[in-house]
């Protein structure tokens, strides 16, 4: 029978809860507080740039699984798919220096701690002191909700750590190691030291072990290249989600924000900021935790007091529009990862977009025919417990810190068009205990089908593991469920 669905939130979390309810024949609006949809997936324009359109949020998604490929092909997109500029790869910036990513790893832990890209980037002791991890008892560093610093620390050692392994967590994931609990961070990391006794062993299994192949490149890429994007910009996918829910009779409201639930038997009230008192069968909170927290508190105050805290992290992007010949070299591959405290260097994160992607390189040539070298370069800052840089400033201090990660002096003069991003609640930090949390919010849920709490906070980062956990809401539709919807794999190589 048709029930009437309400989604609370415009994201890709939201916009998938939507279709699949639409697809199983049900009734749906859609409301979402901002003016557009797609959450942290957007897009933005530079005048100064010919209107380039650029990514100004997620740049791309991992194709590990294959579940956006797949999401895109039904929605007719796929021949927007494009894929990175091959043989570049990214690097790590630490105080040992700018070196290529070591390759086959996974959340910065390396398959072979003695190979020469690891080597570069830790030295004989740091290398040495990894490649003993795996005579380790099973037992190290592996106590339920133990942080990523705990685990990896005890078990990799320091050096590996702060420079492959923080890098990472503050670019992708916007945490400290020490404040973010490794299940939720990688769970295939967690799940595979327990079941194999080995973080190396693990990563070499999931990863093939980074060996080289006969044409001399790596087997085991590095993260950043296993991905793909949308040309011209992401932007591309929400827009198609709208346009199927419209085509297929959904309601889909922007600018509309929920200010209060009741529960009181059937069905679900809803009210909005506009006065508006709406009714539904089923209620999808694809709303930040918090919000969805404060929204439940009277309507089912059980299910908002088993929501985890998980603080959110303030990013700020900087956009450079560069005309630089020598970047032509594409001199930092695709981008890198700043390790924390590395003198010098602010920003936590650098995307060359310009020579990760080439669409995105022809774009920018056709926007600036009069530019002898346009370059597309992204920085974002936003560590833990740090200040942002004031939006009056951090221009300039993009272009120094693009000028010591590229190896070549950046001033204004060589800048066409900038453009500073916020974004203060799209990334969440996972606290030690996130996982237990989830899996007892999960048992509460099963108990009732008239709610649904979705999101990247339960998902895990990235747009595949948001693909990934609608699947298999729609899989457990199909089918009784006899374990709880768990955090998946977040994407690792898209900085934010």
């Amino acid at each position: 029978m048709s029930a009437r669905i309400l989604v609370v939130g415009g994201g890709l979390a939201g916009l998938l809860a939507a279709r699949r309810h639409q697809r199983a024949g049900h009734r749906v609006v859609l409301l979402e507080a901002e003016d557009r949809l797609g959450g942290a997936v957007a897009e933005l324009a530079l005048p100064g740039a010919g209107d380039l359109a650029l990514n100004a949020g997620a740049e791309a998604y991992s194709t590990a699984s294959g579940a956006v490929d797949a999401l895109v092909a039904q929605l007719g997109l796929a021949d927007r798919v494009v894929s990175p500029r091959e043989g570049l790869g990214s690097r790590i910036v630490s105080a040992a220096g700018v070196h290529r990513a070591p390759a086959g790893a996974l959340l910065g832990v390396p398959s072979r701690p003695l190979a020469a890209d690891v080597r570069a980037v830790l030295g004989w002791p740091g290398a040495l002191r990894a490649a003993l991890e795996p005579l380790l008892p099973a037992r190290v560093g592996a106590r339920p909700g133990a942080t990523v610093a705990e685990t990896v620390g005890r078990r990799m050692g320091r050096r590996v750590l702060e420079r492959l392994v923080a890098p990472i967590v503050g670019g992708v994931h916007s945490a400290e190691p020490a404040e973010l609990e490794l299940a939720a961070a990688s769970p295939q990391l967690a799940t595979g030291l327990a079941e194999h006794g080995s973080l190396v062993r693990t990563v070499r299994r999931l990863r093939g072990g980074g060996r080289r192949g006969d044409a001399g490149r790596t087997a085991g890429a590095s993260a950043g290249t296993r991905v793909h994007a949308l040309a011209p910009t992401m932007a591309a996918l929400p827009a198609a989600l709208r346009e199927e829910l419209l085509a297929g009779g959904g309601i889909v409201r922007t600018g509309v924000e929920v200010t209060g639930l009741d529960r009181e038997g059937e069905p679900w009230r809803v009210r909005t900021a506009r006065g508006e008192q709406l009714e539904a069968d089923r209620l999808v909170l694809a709303c930040p935790p918090d919000t969805a927290r404060s929204l439940l508190a009277g309507a089912a105050p059980e299910i908002a007091e088993a929501i985890p805290e998980t603080p959110s992290a303030a990013v700020r992007l900087v956009a450079l529009v560069l005309d630089a010949p020598a970047l032509d070299s594409h001199p930092s591959g695709t981008g890198a990862l700043v390790a924390p405290g590395t003198p010098g260097i602010r920003a936590k994160a650098l995307t060359h977009a310009s020579a990760k992607w080439e669409h995105v390189e022809r774009a920018l040539r056709e926007a600036l025919p009069s530019a002898a070298s346009p370059h597309l370069v992204r920085l974002s800052y936003g560590r833990p417990g740090e200040q942002l840089p004031g939006r009056e400033e951090i221009v300039d201090l993009a272009l120094a810190d693009a000028s010591a990660i590229l190896g070549t002096p950046l001033t204004r003069s060589r800048l066409a068009d900038s453009a500073v991003i916020d974004w203060d609640r799209a990334m969440r930090r996972p606290r030690p205990g996130h996982r237990a949390a989830l899996d007892a919010l999960a048992t509460l849920l099963e108990a009732r089908d008239d709610l649904e709490l979705v999101g990247s906070w339960r998902a895990g980062t990235g747009l595949d593991a948001i693909v990934r956990a609608d699947e298999a809401r729609a899989a457990a539709a199909q089918a009784p469920q006899t374990t709880p919807i768990s955090p998946t794999t977040p994407t690792e190589g898209t900085p934010r």
